[in-house]
């Protein structure tokens, strides 16, 4: 049997049914498949010195004999928050210099706004270090802030005291999974995770915006999901709505996760001393966060030691590949009960695992995907009642900042160094780049559902979509489906997914969203297609070409074809 990629923590999601738990390996792997062959190939059609990253490999295919690997952690809390408008960046990059009070800065991370109400459409704009750009804060989004591939809920009483906090780093890509083979086992663990029964499965599908009817996903001819629904999105939790049960900030994906891995593989002329130097040089995701830099680093490193007798080496995430939280430091960070209970008592891992063992080998680390912190049953006293170095918990940002999430590096010879490239760059002149395919009516009701966001800004539900190939079968004609692509110029473009598929272009049209990875929202066209499979066409994922004579290299794992 081929090697197939572990589920996020090897979670077990059918233990009674084997069939389903047997299906959802099967998707998971295709995905995750495609993600790896996506975060290789890079982008050679916008930008130079960011494609045929091999030195990143697929673990499921490489021997992995006698590999190494590697924590890498970095701190839970937004650190983009506190380099913008906190003392630790001493706001030198704010157009007006504002920098936060500590409890202001606990707040906006908790809330998105200020203790005065100040939300972030109301604060100074920031200028990115490596561009020099200046923008609003980003991510957008109901949680969009929360951008070190951690989120959180807080849900309080009466008097404003918390009472329970929920951490989650589950990637939106495997609860999509999960809900193509069953939405009510998609059903069953929010209601669990979150211990809320009341939750019901109309509400976590995804409905047209004009008439409320469910949007049914032609890839599995059910109701597809709604990954903001009301039950997952926001930062406040209570028992009508909101609740963090996996990732929705734009750019905490899995598939972003596994394309910066990819990219940090490549040495740079920068070399890899500074982080943050690195980051601008490779353009992977956002300079100043805890995790993007640090992680780009790390991987780099893995691929380039500084030590020059060490072998070459290629890196991956090791599988299971996954962001993970870690045990907080309950002992350094100076936590205190009411009573002297241990506050270990009062975390509890709800999904995931404390340790995790692959093929007799013990990885390193902790393998949580969802914690809460609530003071354990039959006491009188609540999380606000505890104190960190003295100070109530009064924010759940508090209790992030004493815990670290992790992704694992592996790291297997290589038969050569990597080369050393020049920074990436604009791609001049630039050519057509497909950037994500869905079914047509999924995506419509995607783009047209707006996201209310204290950033002030419009976003629309595309942006929390997932790039999880869409699902065709052989002897099926004229599938409506839509290509998002950036397209120089006016002219209708040829599109292609190879033998024993026929495309024709009907429309082009321009939209605005995030694509899945990205920090802020961005114009592209928006090709409408008719898609016909033959009957005797290729199963498997298809790469998909924009104009394939003019751009002879496939974005990867755009489309699945699987038997009728």
């Amino acid at each position: 049997m081929a090697k197939q990629f572990i589920t996020p923590a090897n979670q077990i999601d059918f233990p009674n049914d084997e069939r389903k738990q047997s299906a959802l390996n099967q998707q998971w792997t295709t995905n995750l498949t495609g993600f790896t062959n996506q975060g290789i190939v890079g982008s050679p059609w916008a930008t130079t010195e960011s494609a045929d990253n091999t030195y990143y490999f697929n673990p499921t295919t490489a021997d992995t004999t006698g590999a190494i690997y590697a924590q890498i952690q970095w701190n839970a809390f937004p650190g983009r928050l506190s380099y913008y408008y906190g003392k630790n960046g001493g706001g030198k990059t704010n157009v007006s210099g504002l920098i936060l009070s500590d409890d202001d800065l606990l707040s906006l991370a908790d809330t998105g706004k200020t203790l005065e109400g100040i939300p972030f459409s109301q604060l100074p704009q920031i200028i990115n270090p490596c561009s020099g750009a200046r923008s609003s804060y980003g991510p957008f989004g109901p949680r969009g802030w929360q951008d070190e591939y951690c989120e959180w809920s807080v849900q309080r009483d009466g008097n404003n005291n918390i009472v329970r906090i929920d951490f989650t780093c589950e990637n939106p890509e495997y609860m999509n999974s999960l809900w193509m083979i069953d939405p009510l086992k998609v059903l069953e663990l929010y209601q669990r995770t979150l211990n809320k029964p009341q939750i019901q499965l109309q509400d976590l599908e995804l409905r047209e915006p004009t008439t409320g009817q469910p949007v049914i996903d032609p890839s599995t001819g059910r109701p597809a999901y709604n990954p903001l629904n009301k039950w997952n999105s926001g930062p406040v939790s209570t028992s009508t709505q909101g609740g963090a049960m996996h990732l929705t900030s734009t750019p905490n994906t899995l598939q972003t996760e596994i394309g910066l891995g990819a990219l940090a593989t490549a040495p740079r002329t920068s070399g890899n001393s500074d982080a943050e130097v690195l980051i601008c040089c490779a353009k992977y995701g956002q300079p100043q966060r805890n995790s993007d830099p640090h992680i780009g680093q790390s991987v780099n490193q893995l691929v380039t030691s500084p030590n020059p007798n060490d072998p070459p080496m290629r890196a991956t995430l090791a599988n299971p590949p996954g962001l993970y939280i870690q045990l907080p430091d309950f002992a350094g960070s100076n936590y205190k009960t009411p009573d002297d209970t241990d506050p270990a008592a009062c975390w509890t891992i709800v999904r995931g695992t404390r340790t995790l063992s692959v093929d007799g080998t013990q990885l390193p680390g902790n393998y949580i995907l969802h914690a809460t912190f609530q003071a354990p049953a039959g006491k009188s006293w609540t999380v606000s009642d505890i104190t960190i170095n003295g100070k109530r918990i009064q924010w759940g940002g508090q209790v992030a900042q004493t815990f670290l999430m992790q992704i694992t590096g592996m790291a297997i010879p290589a038969q050569q160094a990597a080369p050393v490239r020049n920074c990436q760059g604009d791609r001049t002149p630039a050519l057509p780049t497909p950037l994500q395919l869905f079914h047509a009516n999924v995506f419509n009701a995607l783009l047209h559902t707006p996201v209310p966001n204290v950033m002030g800004t419009e976003m629309n539900l595309a942006s929390n979509s997932t790039l999880i190939a869409p699902i065709v079968k052989p002897g099926q004609s004229d599938i409506p489906m839509v290509l998002t692509a950036s397209i120089p110029g006016t002219t209708l473009p040829t599109v292609s997914f190879g033998e024993g598929i026929s495309v024709t272009v009907k429309d082009m049209r321009t939209v605005k969203y995030a694509v899945p990875g990205n920090t802020y929202p961005d114009e592209a066209q928006a090709l409408e297609l008719l898609v016909s499979v033959s009957a005797n066409a290729a199963l498997g994922l298809r790469g998909v070409w924009i104009n394939q004579a003019q751009s002879p290299i496939a974005f990867p794992a755009a489309l699945n074809v699987v038997a009728a």
